[in-house]
């Protein structure tokens, strides 16, 4: 069972992990790859949709989505459930930033982590989403893999893409 001990511990060292994101990611737009890979992996969305999925506010998705429309990464349909609305897809450019996106902030981490073992990553990688889906940080909307199990889903910012 965690003890307020060991969780106070893990609470110090979240501002250390959002320097390390920042520091991995640099300069990458990132709001708008996160939209652009909510997209991908659940589209065709409504604008609504992308912002639940982000857990934004709709007028921030708003902007991101029109600068990723604006070019050419996003496309916009109408939606023939709804004449009123639209639906999002991600265009083949799309698809070719957010594969470049990753393959940046992957050999980033193997020139940080090199020193690790890769069963190190991996328990890292297991024990951080699991953190996620415990604490509910994670969309509702997408279920949370097994324990032990190696996702091969085919999103570009995913291993196996």
């Amino acid at each position: 069972m965690a003890t307020p001990h060991a969780c106070a511990a893990l609470v110090d060292v979240f501002p250390d992990l959002l320097r390390a994101r920042r520091c991995l990611v640099g300069t990458l737009n990132t709001p708008a790859v996160a939209a652009l890979a909510v997209v991908h992996q659940h589209g065709p969305l409504r604008l609504s949709e992308v912002a639940e999925h982000l857990s934004l506010d709709l007028s921030t998705v708003s902007r991101q989505v029109s600068h990723l429309k604006a070019k050419g990464l996003l496309r916009a349909t109408p939606d023939p459930d709804d004449g009123r609305s639209h639906r999002l897809t991600v265009t083949d450019a799309g698809v070719e930033d957010l594969r470049a996106f990753r393959r940046t902030v992957v050999d980033r981490l193997v020139g940080q982590l090199g020193s690790w073992h890769d069963e190190d990553v991996q328990d890292l990688t297991r024990l951080l989403g699991r953190l996620a889906r415990t604490t509910g940080c994670t969309p509702a909307t997408t279920p949370a893999p097994p324990e032990n199990a190696h996702t091969h889903q085919e999103n570009p910012l995913q291993a196996n893409a």
